[in-house]
């Protein structure tokens, strides 16, 4: 059943407009969320071990068409991914070597289904298609492949990296306006690591490739290709100092922008976090005013302070001759488990595996990329999802030098999924727009360089039921739709004692979608 409410304008800046509501009754009822811009959203959901549904709304989430399909040889579902003209489900078994391929033809409805053989223990790590190309990242007895399969022809290989030297591919990321896959590789050698990464067309060929070297003292801990045209490309990521990496951990002292004109690296800019008037924000004003004092010691005395912070980095945002970047600062938190408690044998219950809201799950790069260190790998400690603190916007001019930053504070939020949690839109007015998720309520902020247009905002997700009360939001998301628009979603459980239909009144779980204007 699909339960309908639409929302009345308010003097909120940001209003819901309509939203839906889908009964959750036991462990299949599970949704998995693809937004598709102006095209609409999917819904995926595994009604069983031996079967999908995919369903498909559109903008002002009306249910256009819903197809059900077969998995082959119990297999879980793992993953999706969107090139902008289709999208790609992943259907696979621990450490199987067989994966299903389902292509979902987003305007007309139909599925088409592929069933490939890769390498026999391949731990994928990541998933991405550019048309029938599909390119997947993981490991094989620890050592990081990558691996490209035509799905015309089901033909499968596996791609060289040609880099000496231990490395892990850290994403793989589709560059839709160039019709390219971008994969980037952390090659670490000793306490030093550079960043190499490799641009590939449909066809698996590589297109370009970029190496940023580090400074002698410094080491390149993250990094993301980002091609702007033919000649000129970034790369952007976290750099730390060389000798405070260890084969544990990695960390992180600032941003780094690098540039290449032609293959060749035409500047690199190293950014420190105590550079950043904003950065240490989230702490309390005691903590700042501590750190603030530290800084200045240090750089009067010709030094820094040595910093240890993870950051999730964003795709650069051009702007009126700049460049806005955005990360979002993280950790890994850990649990304690009985080991013979931890099901090893499946995708359920499986610390190696990211959590999916239908059970499965890729490989957690966590364990084994030189960014994270292995921590908790072979002990008691379990992994138990990633606890985001802040995120940075800043400014930058065309030659990466930093012009001003701002900052959010997340209050700790924590996702099992290392994910952008923050959306970020720029207006024409010069304007940033931060938009995030938190407990089933909607947080927004608009700044303009350094200065803060609208402070923090919460718009709760009312149900519109009258009586209605959230008694738990267990997930949620949001993210930018398209235009004005944003959609959130997750799982809520919901009390009602005074509804006026005797339907509405009582108990129930349901998995919601909510389209908002702001």
């Amino acid at each position: 059943m699909l339960l309908l409410f639409l929302f009345l304008p308010g003097t909120s800046p940001a209003q819901g407009v309509k939203r839906i509501e889908l009964p959750l009754n036991g462990d299949h009822d599970a949704y998995q969320t693809i937004p598709l811009g102006n095209k609409g959203v999917l819904l995926v959901s595994q009604p069983s071990k031996h079967t999908y549904n995919v369903q498909k709304f559109d903008t002002n989430l009306e249910r256009e068409w819903s197809i059900d399909g077969s998995i082959k040889q119990n297999l879980d579902y793992v993953a999706s991914t969107y090139d902008g003209q289709a999208v790609f489900l992943l259907f696979s078994r621990f450490r199987s070597s067989i994966y299903q391929i389902v292509k979902v033809n987003i305007g007309p409805g139909f599925v088409e289904t592929f069933t490939i053989n890769t390498l026999d223990r391949f731990q994928i790590t990541d998933f991405k298609t550019l048309g029938y190309s599909l390119f997947m990242a993981g490991m094989v007895r620890n050592e990081p492949v990558l691996v490209y399969t035509d799905l015309n022809t089901l033909k499968t290989k596996v791609l060289p990296s040609a880099i000496k030297g231990s490395s892990a591919i850290q994403a793989i990321e589709i560059d839709t306006t160039h019709r390219l896959v971008n994969v980037s590789f952390a090659v670490k050698k000793g306490r030093q690591t550079k960043i190499v990464a490799h641009a590939y067309d449909e066809t698996g060929q590589l297109y370009t490739q970029v190496s940023v070297d580090p400074e002698d003292d410094y080491s390149l801990l993250s990094g993301r290709l980002q091609v702007m045209n033919d000649s000129v490309r970034y790369v952007i990521g976290t750099y730390g100092y060389r000798n405070m990496q260890t084969a544990q951990a990695a960390a992180s002292q600032g941003l780094y922008i690098s540039k290449i004109v032609s293959d060749r690296v035409a500047f690199t800019q190293y950014h420190s976090f105590t550079d950043f008037r904003n950065f240490f924000k989230f702490m309390n004003e005691r903590q700042q005013e501590k750190m603030e004092r530290r800084i200045v010691k240090k750089k009067e005395a010709g030094g820094d302070v040595k910093l240890n912070y993870r950051l999730l980095v964003h795709d650069i945002i051009p702007k009126d001759n700049q460049f806005i970047l955005v990360s979002e600062v993280f950790y890994p938190e850990y649990r304690y488990q009985n080991p013979s408690m931890m099901g090893m044998g499946t995708y359920y219950g499986n610390p190696w595996m990211f959590g999916s809201p239908l059970g499965g799950g890729l490989y957690n790069p966590w364990m084994w990329n030189p960014l994270y260190g292995n921590r908790g790998a072979y002990s008691q400690q379990v992994f138990d999802g990633f606890v985001y603190t802040h995120a940075v916007v800043a400014g930058f001019d065309q030659n990466g030098r930093l012009i001003w930053d701002n900052s959010i504070n997340f209050n700790n939020i924590k996702n099992m999924e290392l994910r952008e949690k923050i959306n970020v839109q720029s207006t024409d007015n010069g304007r940033t727009q931060l938009v995030y998720s938190q407990n089933g309520a909607i947080l927004s902020k608009i700044i303009q360089g350094e200065s803060v247009v609208d402070t923090d905002r919460k718009v709760p997700l009312e149900t519109s039921l009258e009586g209605d009360k959230v008694r738990k939001t267990t997930t949620d998301d949001v993210d930018h739709w398209f235009d004005n628009y944003y959609l959130a979603w997750g799982e809520q459980r919901i009390t009602n004692a005074s509804a006026g239909d005797a339907q509405s009144r009582g108990r129930r779980t349901v998995f919601y979608l909510n389209k908002i204007s702001f």
